[in-house]
């Protein structure tokens, strides 16, 4: 996207805004659920346990939002694993004490450790019982969300799908949001507390947002996107003008828009989300509501161009500097090898074994000094005996600069180049300097 990216005119953006905003709309309003869609809804939820009152409070006091949980053991049973790293929510488990009897000797045993004796004597109501009694541990369940249950085995209108998949150019794209944070001095931080199954959260106080780890790529899009909108149009100051339903409808209505613009697709999440928090309602100003929309679309999109923008640029400046960069060819063979060889010997003086940077940086300075210094033996523009020359005099020079003991100018030895290789029959001598002294050597290093 970055590198082909186009940035569109302010009309064919005004369009495009109110043809999303149109679309997603309507379709809300005429969004139902099928009689089969419920079923297996139903069907689906009826997979889970009940549990009680005081139960279903300290689950969404642990896990906000949890709709379907069960036990590890449960999870498996159904073919999913719980993810790595979640932590169980903390439930009350109620058991029961055995029955327990006096023996003879006046002592209470287990009724299930009662011999075949003192079992008849039981029954026949002779031995005294002291009945069970309920007592409660601590069990653990995962929601629905901590699994690796994926969209596609839920259905279709389970109320906390997780939007899937990867996004291209996603570091872009979260570039181009952050941007859109700084722009409105909105802080971007990690949750303060266990989102459950919300995908993210506007602190509206502090103006800081948030997204749950347990985001896909496309779903942190989507929501911060949303997130972002809230933290923009909802602040301490004008939060108490809106309903909660008028808020979600224009967080969720500008992420649809922005993130369809960039030809990401939510419509699967953000038309259930938008229908469960419309039902039923009425907005007073929808035009206004719509219209607030379409302005913060519209500046959520034109921040988030610009860093697409920048980055197109940045990649073609890149490219245009790499090819730029002047070929090896026989005119220029000798200077390509000088300047090779000058920042090989710059950087080994510069190593050291304490800068693990430095040892890199060295050997990438050296791989291409002895690829440079290959190729022009191998076409026949440079000899080996003259690139040994060359080799001894920056050697030379750069002894006599270390010693600080140069007296006058250093009279170099002039090079001839040849189109052939001489003495092609000889043996290839490679002179080797530093921390690497022979073929073998260099072979067995790991780079």
């Amino acid at each position: 996207m970055s590198k082909g990216y186009v940035k569109k005119s302010a009309e064919e953006k005004r369009k495009e805004i109110e043809a999303l905003t149109k679309d997603i709309d309507k379709r809300v309003e005429q969004h139902f659920h099928s009689p089969e869609d419920m079923k297996e809804y139903l069907s689906f939820m009826g997979k889970f346990h009940q549990y009680s009152l005081s139960n279903t409070q300290l689950i969404q006091h642990q896990f906000m939002g949890a709709q379907a949980v069960g036990s590890f053991a449960f999870w498996k049973e159904k073919g999913f694993s719980v993810n790595k790293g979640e932590k169980g929510i903390k439930i009350l488990v109620p058991n029961k004490t055995v029955p327990k009897f006096q023996d003879e000797n006046g002592k209470w045993k287990s009724i299930n450790k009662a011999t075949p004796q003192e079992k008849k004597l039981i029954q026949d109501g002779k031995k005294e019982i002291a009945p069970s009694r309920l007592y409660f541990s601590v069990g653990h369940v995962f929601d629905v969300s901590q699994t690796n249950v994926k969209a596609s085995d839920l259905p279709k209108i389970f109320p906390n799908r997780w939007l899937e998949g990867n996004v291209e150019d996603y570091k872009v794209l979260y570039k181009g949001m952050e941007a859109i944070a700084e722009k409105n001095v909105i802080s971007i931080i990690a949750p303060k507390e266990e989102l459950g199954s919300a995908k993210g959260v506007s602190y509206t106080l502090t103006k800081e947002v948030a997204l749950n780890p347990r985001n896909s790529e496309k779903q942190n899009v989507k929501s911060l996107l949303h997130e972002l909108t809230h933290a923009k149009l909802h602040t301490k100051e004008t939060h108490m003008n809106y309903t909660a339903a008028e808020k979600e409808f224009q967080a969720e209505m500008t992420a649809y828009t922005v993130s369809s613009y960039f030809g990401i697709d939510t419509s699967s999440y953000s038309l259930n989300y938008l229908s469960n928090w419309t039902k039923g309602k009425t907005f007073e100003d929808k035009t206004n509501l719509l219209k607030e929309v379409h302005e913060t679309s519209s500046e959520f999109i034109g921040t988030m161009e610009e860093t697409l923008v920048k980055e197109r640029e940045k990649h073609h400046s890149s490219e245009k500097k790499t090819n730029q960069q002047e070929p090896i060819s026989p005119q220029n063979a000798h200077e390509k090898l000088k300047e090779g060889y000058k920042a090989y010997r710059e950087k080994q003086k510069k190593e050291s074994s304490n800068n693990v940077k430095s040892v890199f940086e060295r050997v990438k300075a050296e791989e291409t000094y002895y690829s440079t210094k290959f190729k022009v033996i191998k076409n026949g523009w440079v000899t080996k005996e003259e690139v040994v020359r060359l080799e001894h005099q920056i050697d030379s020079v750069t002894k006599k600069d270390e010693q600080g003991v140069i007296h006058g100018q250093i009279q170099k030895e002039p090079l001839t180049f040849k189109t052939h290789h001489e003495n092609e029959h000889q043996p290839y001598f490679q002179k080797r300097t530093g921390i690497v002294k022979n073929k073998k050597d260099e072979q067995e290093m790991e780079r």
